[in-house]
């Protein structure tokens, strides 16, 4: 059935009419309006500083922590708050909460349990993403530590205050078990295999033997716990070919050839918190006379929450006819997307009884509940040609741990399988990723998303080789960098120009670098009590998820205004200020007014059947003839995608208003042609010939009005690894646009879709290409080691990065700052036990888990070269991840050429280089 526009919304939503706005109702309370005014000196483009930067600084309400249900137009003024009770064992079976040790006024206004969610039809809507059992039910034992078990629902904050802190004293006494039992196992949770052998033509042949891209991954099957790889067959389907295969790399990395090496080493990246300064929140209404739900969210991914709302209120008892959700500017490092936490804040709202409920974490919940970075044990076999020293095989196997609900583990698991090749070329590879289940907490999409686990190991891993040989790893890493026109390890041409040589040749040449020998004894010498050393990696990162979808409209006003609406999520990457920057490049200045994390787009009238990462050609195939169908509506604020994805709905939609609206414009006014226009530039936000004339935007947009010329634009747009394109007739012209969805305003006349055709999308097997487009980032480290305590300092840092065009200087120069932070922490000081030890006690807090401080990270030290754009990529690249990634090899390896010694399991804490150095 194909939906009109007045079902659209039903259908997306199962049948519950969604609103997607941001918080308009609180925004005074929230920014002071003009936060909103993008911060520009007159007559320039530059950035000052970020929309939300100086609300942010002097403690305005930002983040949707900071909202009250008082800030809410519509809303009850009272305020009502909830926690929940996590299970701190998964051992035993859960009996009971001993709620009368709370004491007699202290007791909940409103309990919610699993058999109150089982009654009211309530679980979560995905059971493959979120799992089963919102709630673990009385008599069974939870899933994993950290489970909810019950939700306290208090009507003022007084009595919730108070109960909270009692609660939490008296936890273990309040929380009732059983007898101590195995942990239940829910068996592994995803794998990947990624074998290639290039073709008889090399690096650069027309088609390889085997490759994830042409013939498919290989995967396995399980039995329990167990995992079965298929029984090889050079002469059965792909995946018997492919285990043929994978068997033959691994037999000649056994007994390999005479003029062959092989090393052979395992590495472990831990169990990390991404330590977001925002905790966990949100901020529930519902309202059983009118139906209607509000949620206040932070989350990266405010579409999902919506729709997945919807889908799980559908089969429920609750009567919800109307939902809003209002998304805020939040901070989550990945940990903020699909995470079901925004759930149990809807269902404490639906028990509240027509209150607004706040259920908010402290710290020490959030490093119970929140989802953590995979803990990834590697081992890596690796044969170079002594001779060529040209790398010739690797195998690898990769061993994850996703905890107790599958969340993001299967793409972490695929992303980090497809990174193990770091930035090298192999004309082999047969690199095998599984990730089990676990009574562990959940881990999933952590900034870096396996990338940057798996390269931690192949840097370490080319140091050692090349002390094996006694080689010159620069040059060792200079002759086997990845190169235009090579194979990625799943087969795939990169999109993105190969400039880790060029990177490489710059960095070898600093003279931390190059006088690192001289440096080392001068230094030692000086500094008895230290011993110093000199550390360097590189790496790569694809930017976006392989399915990307973006919404933007532009809007020009009568007036010269200029209001821009976007999916954009503000998470601390600067991506609202960016976006409104990005419309001064066809309409001569940045935006007025900018509305962020906005979702509905029903002039669009556009739909999405399936997951995009799970469709077939088949599929696309059959949907694509409806001009409204599009593979996804909306990506997450996620994987660095705004720089390069986001900015395209932008760029497409102010092209469409310069080409339709402003030129013609500007020919009437000047009484020229349409050719004669068209070569005008903007000079000072006004529209300038070569001779002088100049119109402002404003005089230009009464113009367009008056001419029913174009004045605003919403496009959708989905890229996989390519962007899916189609013809409109636009105002009696046919024009093609890298877009799959388009509506249109002239003068003053309201939204007008315009219809499609000739579709073309991307066929879904290039997802199995893992990356495509990336950026590569290096790290030059210096440290010293005390000889006698084992610390760490670090003395300086180096970057070089590709960055394809920079955007704004200060957002690159904000990322790679804190990347470097969150790198240090990850190699010198985070880590947690997985079980009964860790963060799922319920007790941990930043008294136990050490993070980076600026005298840790050499904030006075810090150096990057950006590499000059090229013509051939003249669009910018997502760096927000890659920042981080060698950083943490290039500290290894810097604490390894002081010691002496490799230490190869995370985090190099002091008692490890203490005993590495007696």
């Amino acid at each position: 059935m194909t939906p009109t526009r007045r079902d659209f919304l039903k259908f997306t939503a199962s049948g519950i009419a969604v609103t997607i706005l941001p918080i308009r109702a609180a925004r005074a309370a929230l920014f002071e309006k003009q936060i909103l005014d993008l911060p520009l000196p007159q007559g320039t483009t530059q950035l000052k500083r970020r929309v939300d930067g100086v609300a942010k600084v002097t403690g305005s309400k930002v983040f949707a922590r900071d909202i009250r249900a008082k800030d809410m137009t519509g809303w009850p003024k009272e305020q009502a708050h909830a926690f929940v009770v996590w299970s701190t064992r998964a051992d035993a079976p859960f009996l009971d909460l001993d709620l009368s040790l709370l004491g007699e006024d202290l007791q909940p206004d409103y309990l919610v349990t699993a058999e109150d969610t089982v009654k009211a039809g309530l679980d979560f809507y995905d059971p493959y993403t979120y799992g089963q059992k919102m709630l673990s039910p009385k008599g069974e034992v939870p899933l994993f530590l950290g489970h909810p078990l019950a939700i306290l629902i208090y009507r003022d904050f007084a009595r919730f205050s108070v109960a909270k802190r009692i609660y939490k004293t008296k936890r273990d006494e309040i929380i009732r078990y059983g007898e101590t039992t195995a942990p239940v196992e829910q068996g592994p949770l995803a794998n990947f295999r990624f074998v290639r052998v290039e073709g008889e033509g090399g690096a650069k042949a027309e088609k390889d033997l085997f490759n994830p891209v042409d013939d498919g991954y290989v995967f396995a099957t399980y039995d329990k716990n167990d995992v079965n790889w298929p029984k090889a067959d050079a002469s059965g389907d792909a995946m018997g070919r492919g285990m043929a295969y994978a068997e033959g790399i691994r037999a000649e990395l056994n007994t390999p050839p005479e003029d062959w090496h092989v090393i052979e080493r395992e590495y472990y990246s831990p169990f990390i918190d991404a330590a977001a300064l925002e905790p966990d929140n949100c901020n529930c209404w519902y309202d059983a006379k009118s139906g209607k739900l509000e949620i206040v969210m932070a989350s990266q991914s405010p579409h999902e929450v919506m729709t997945g709302t919807a889908a799980m209120l559908k089969k429920s008892t609750f009567d919800v006819r109307e939902l809003k959700g209002h998304p805020a500017y939040t901070v989550g490092y990945g940990t903020k997307e699909h995470s079901p936490f925004p759930y149990y804040g809807i269902v404490a709202a639906l028990f509240a009884e027509g209150r607004p409920v706040r259920l908010a974490l402290d710290r020490e919940e959030h490093f119970q509940t929140a989802i953590k970075r995979h803990p990834l044990r590697m081992k890596y076999r690796l044969g170079i040609n002594r001779k060529t020293l040209k790398m010739q095989a690797i195998a690898a196997d990769l061993e994850l741990d996703g905890g107790g609900r599958q969340n993001y583990t299967t793409p972490v698991t695929q992303v980090a399988a497809g990174a193990a090749q770091g930035i090298y070329y192999f004309p082999k590879n047969d690199i095998a990723a599984i990730a089990h289940s676990s009574r562990a907490p959940m881990s999933g999409s952590v900034r870096g998303f396996g990338s940057l686990e798996a390269q931690f190991g192949t840097e370490m891993l080319v140091e050692e080789l090349a002390e094996e040989l006694g080689v010159d790893v620069m040059e060792l890493r200079l002759i086997n960098a990845l190169q235009d026109g090579e194979r990625s390890s799943a087969g795939a041409f990169p999109l993105s120009l190969c400039r880790m040589r060029e990177m490489i040749e710059a960095d070898r040449a600093h003279p931390v670098w190059a006088n690192r020998t001289k440096r080392k004894a001068e230094f030692e010498a000086e500094n008895p009590a230290l011993k110093y050393g000199v550390g360097y990696a590189i790496a790569k990162k694809g930017f976006g998820n392989s399915n990307e979808a973006v919404a933007a409209s532009i809007v020009l006003t009568p007036e010269g205004k200029i209001r821009l609406h976007h999916i954009a999520v503000e998470i601390g990457t600067g991506a609202v200020s960016t976006q409104a920057l990005m419309c001064s490049r066809w309409l001569g200045k940045p935006a007025d007014e900018i509305e962020s994390a906005a979702l509905d787009w029903a002039p669009l009238e556009m739909f999405a059947t399936l997951n995009p990462f799970v469709m077939d050609k088949a599929h696309q195939d059959e949907m694509s003839p409806d001009p409204r169908w599009t593979p996804a509506m909306a990506s997450a604020s996620s994987a660095t995608n705004s720089a390069f994805y986001f900015t395209h709905g932008t760029h497409e939609a102010g092209r469409l208003i310069y080409e339709r609206g402003i030129i013609p414009a500007a020919a009437a006014l000047w009484n020229v042609t349409l050719e004669e226009a068209a070569v005008a530039s903007w000079k000072d936000e006004k529209f300038t010939l070569a001779d002088g004339r100049a119109l402002t935007l404003a005089e230009l947009a009464a113009k367009a009005y008056e001419l029913k010329g174009i004045t605003g634009a919403m496009v959708h747009a989905f890229d996989r690894w390519g962007w899916g394109e189609a013809d409109y007739d636009i105002l009696g012209e046919t024009s093609r646009r890298p877009i799959d969805g388009l509506a249109i305003q002239t003068g003053s006349d309201q939204w007008q879709r315009i219809e499609r055709r000739n579709v073309h999308y991307m066929d879904p097997q290039v997802d199995n290409a893992s990356w495509s487009r990336f950026a590569p980032a290096s790290a030059l480290i210096e440290v010293s080691v005390n000889r006698g305590t084992g610390e760490v300092k670090i003395l300086s840092h180096h970057s070089s990065m590709d960055c394809g065009r920079v955007l704004v200087p200060e957002f690159v120069s904000g990322q790679l700052q804190g990347g470097i932070g969150m790198s240090v922490g990850h190699a010198l000081y985070e880590g947690m036990p997985l079980y009964e030890e860790g963060p799922g006690s319920g007790d941990w807090n930043f008294n136990r888990y050490r993070l980076p401080r600026g005298k840790d990270v050499a904030v006075w030290n810090q150096t990057a070269n950006i590499l000059p754009v090229t013509e051939q990529e003249d669009h910018p690249k997502g760096i927000a991840e890659v920042v981080q990634i060698p950083t943490i090899p290039a500290v290894a390896n810097a604490v390894a050429h002081a010691v002496g010694k490799y230490l190869r399991e995370l985090p190099l804490t002091e008692e490890k280089i203490k005993e590495a150095l007696s």
